[in-house]
């Protein structure tokens, strides 16, 4: 799907780069404007979907930044051309988290693919995406206005191969995302807010607290 999305976004520099030929005959286009607009959306798009579709080597828990895999989910999602739109809010001064910087961006997309899938069809559909330096932790708060998932359902959300889908293998998904988290000591939870929509919280430990020495 992730993949998908970004194919999609190469189209149109690629269609923008076979049309020069036709444009460079007009005076009035700046033809080195649009170059550098199509190149550069060619080269963002491509390393996209390099980090999507190839696999990373073994990595151990170090210091991550948690802005750069929430700026990564938004490329992505902007990427595909989402009717939904997603807000990003992050505090300016987050510490640096314990982590594996590619399994907490497979824990987004999963959730972000999820608040969009459940959103489709929906006018003024909203995914929201914060991160907060909680004392002892990083929170981060992925959300949407969506349908929501009905209480029955809630206490079966991480219960392989249950899905409120009508695909069951999609159902996986949180299943996973909770997995690998749990891989550098992080947590996911589903944490509804009384609002329309779902919430779901990650909660990351702090590089300095979980690289301190034991006593």
């Amino acid at each position: 799907m992730a993949a998908r999305w970004v194919l999609h976004d190469l189209r149109s520099p690629a269609q923008s780069l076979t049309l020069l030929a036709d444009l460079i005959s007009d005076p009035d286009t700046d033809i080195e404007e649009i170059l550098r607009e199509s190149c550069g959306h060619l080269a963002r798009s491509l390393d996209l979907l390099s980090r999507v579709v190839h696999p990373s080597p073994p990595a151990e828990v170090g210091p991550i930044s948690v802005r750069e895999p929430l700026a990564f989910i938004a490329d992505l999602h902007q990427a595909g051309r989402n009717r939904s739109r997603l807000e990003l809010s992050a505090e300016p001064s987050l510490p640096a988290a314990a982590g594996i910087e590619r399994y907490l961006e497979h824990a987004l997309l999963n959730l972000v693919l999820n608040a969009t899938d459940a959103l489709q069809g929906q006018e003024g559909g909203v995914v929201r995406i914060s991160a907060r330096d909680d004392a002892d932790k990083i929170e981060i708060v992925v959300s949407d206005n969506g349908p929501g998932i009905a209480p029955a359902d809630a206490g079966r959300l991480f219960e392989s191969p249950f899905t409120t889908k009508a695909a069951s293998h999609l159902g996986a998904g949180l299943v996973v995302a909770r997995e690998v988290l749990r891989l550098f000591g992080a947590t996911l939870d589903y944490a509804p807010a009384g609002e329309p929509g779902a919430r779901f919280v990650i909660t990351l430990p702090l590089w300095q607290r979980a690289a301190a020495p034991k006593a």
